[in-house]
């Protein structure tokens, strides 16, 4: 037997109030912990002594992500604005990538590879086109961090590189017993999705983990997800960092020791300007006899009549250019003398030498050309000079490591290009897996990574230099240097743009033509390089 119970409708409407009113309470209680959670964050990045520091019960200290999150913003913020951050950032990355970079296998088949890495339209735009190397390294120096994403094709064996903001990974994941050996990097973040019917747009919050790209490991250890969180072993992340210390999960903003100052500049040039705009309110002085009836009979000599009503023309024009002021005894008109009483913009240059100190730029680069002349023009001190070299360097390996991973799997996909030339190994150390390429006998996979000189040196002497050491003061090739990498020292020096197809050009598939041993072929070269010496002296720079 059933029994129906019926519910007046007060009732319901009182409980529907209830309810309402607990998930009103329910929501606000969220938003006030959102809110709470958000305010702490403030207050830490307020906190001077401790400033968006992280203490950990190992004695670790550490930016914390909300720290880490809020100094990239306002980092690419000054760079956005202010001037000298921004000059700083491209004096920088105008010396690193200015010129571009030349890369070169010695075997034919592997530099094929690259080249098609090279001029994979996706890797043009992120990485490999002469822009995307520019704005990669902005981002390097206002983010500190940039994760590379790889996706090989496991049947072509082709790689293509993309990258993760910032902003998205939360957390990386280490290995317990070495805390530098990451192994997991987590992302959170919002896709957004068109219906291409509606034109509706709708947000997706997504998860996911990304391993690192040497963390392999094998059979049951290969978890397919932490948690409910799936693991994307099919792209895993290459995450080069600048900045902090070694021991530190992220990198660090390198203009984050410049940001105080360059605030502090700009806010002395705006006070400077601010009394300037003071000091113009009032251009002239004068001194009259009368009491209130001189004064306002000293106005209204020098009020203009253009603004009156009824009147067609000006009949109190202003006095022109070398004029004469006529006045009685105990009358005087004289300019405002504001001189010792305002601030030069010159006296905030300690300011700026510190923002030029935190870039680790000399003051010339910021455009004082009074401490600047042909010398400092054309060279740069030798700190600034290991600077922009180490950061070369840097760059160079990023793109080697890379360059090795395509390697890699161009030799084990099943359609790779390379896999005749050699065979990848497997070995197994504590549940990981380490890859390794065997060459075969023969083959050289050396890569050569090479930037145009940074410095501005004198064409003739770098030249004489590089021919002496291939001809050991001779007039025959001593055999020293192979004639493919003379020509390629010869046209780097030189300022070729594209050397590597000049290179092809002059010795198709790396090999050098016999003509090229011959006494003409010799003496050709030698007229080409007086002539390219002759035009680079034509349009040299007076001493």
């Amino acid at each position: 037997m059933r029994i129906g119970l019926t519910i007046p409708n007060p009732i319901k409407a009182v409980a529907s109030r209830v309810l309402s009113r607990e998930l009103s309470q329910i929501a606000e209680a969220n938003e006030t912990a959102d809110l709470l959670q958000e305010r702490i964050a403030e207050l830490e990045l307020a906190l001077e002594d401790v400033g968006w520091l992280r203490f950990g019960f190992e004695g670790e200290v550490e930016f914390s992500r909300d720290g880490l999150r809020k100094i990239t913003r306002l980092a690419r913020l000054m760079y956005l604005k202010n001037p000298l951050v921004q000059r700083g950032v491209n004096v920088k990355r105008f010396y690193v990538w200015g010129q571009g970079m030349t890369v070169e296998a010695k075997n034919e088949e592997i530099n094929e590879v690259i080249t098609d890495f090279n001029e994979d339209h996706k890797n043009r735009v992120e990485l490999t086109s002469h822009q995307a190397r520019m704005m990669k390294e902005v981002e390097l120096e206002t983010d500190g961090n940039i994760f590379f994403v790889l996706f090989p094709n496991t049947f072509t064996g082709r790689v293509r590189a993309r990258t993760i903001p910032f902003d998205q990974i939360v957390k990386v994941i280490s290995n317990p017993e070495d805390a530098k050996e990451p192994w997991y990097y987590h992302r959170k973040w919002t896709e957004r999705r068109t219906d291409p019917v509606t034109g509706e747009e709708k947000t997706f919050q997504c998860e996911a983990y990304y391993p690192d790209w040497r963390y392999q490991p094998k059979g049951a250890n290969k978890s397919l997800s932490i948690g409910k969180v799936p693991i994307e072993w099919k792209s895993p992340v290459y995450h080069i960092r600048v900045g902090g210390f070694s021991d530190w999960m992220f990198g660090l903003s390198e203009i984050y020791a410049a940001i105080d100052w360059a605030r502090a500049y700009k806010n002395f040039l705006e006070d400077v300007a601010t009394l300037m705009r003071a000091y113009s309110k009032f251009a002239w002085k004068k001194t009259t006899k009368g009491g209130k009836r001189g004064v306002q009979s000293a106005k209204e000599k020098l009020e203009s009549t253009l603004g009156q009503s009824g009147t067609g023309t000006e009949k109190n024009p202003p006095p022109t250019a070398g004029s004469i002021f006529i006045g009685t005894d105990g009358s005087d008109m004289s300019p405002i003398n504001v001189r010792g009483a305002s601030i030069s913009p010159d006296d905030g240059r300690r300011l700026l030498l510190m923002v030029a100190a935190a870039q680790g730029l000399p003051e010339t680069f910021y455009g004082d050309t009074d401490v600047g002349n042909l010398a400092t023009a054309k060279s740069l001190d030798r700190p600034t000079e290991l600077n922009m070299r180490d950061r070369q360097t840097f760059w160079g390996d990023v793109h080697r490591a890379i360059y090795e991973f395509q390697l890699i799997w161009a030799v084990k996909a099943p359609l790779g290009k390379l896999r005749k030339l050699g065979s990848v190994e497997q070995t197994v150390e504590a549940g990981l897996i380490t890859e390794t390429i065997q060459w075969n006998d023969g083959v050289d996979p050396t890569i050569s990574i090479d930037f145009p000189s940074i410095l501005e040196h004198d064409i003739d002497k770098v030249i004489s230099s590089i021919v002496k050491a291939a001809t050991l003061n001779g007039q025959q090739p001593a055999g020293t240097i192979r004639l493919p990498d003379l020509a390629r020292m010869l046209l780097v020096a030189l300022g070729e743009e594209d050397v590597d197809k000049k290179i092809e050009e002059m010795f198709p598939g790396g090999e050098v033509p016999e003509e090229a041993q011959d006494e003409p072929f010799i003496e050709a070269l030698k007229e080409m390089r007086e002539t390219m010496l002759m035009i680079q002296e034509q349009f040299a720079v007076p001493n």
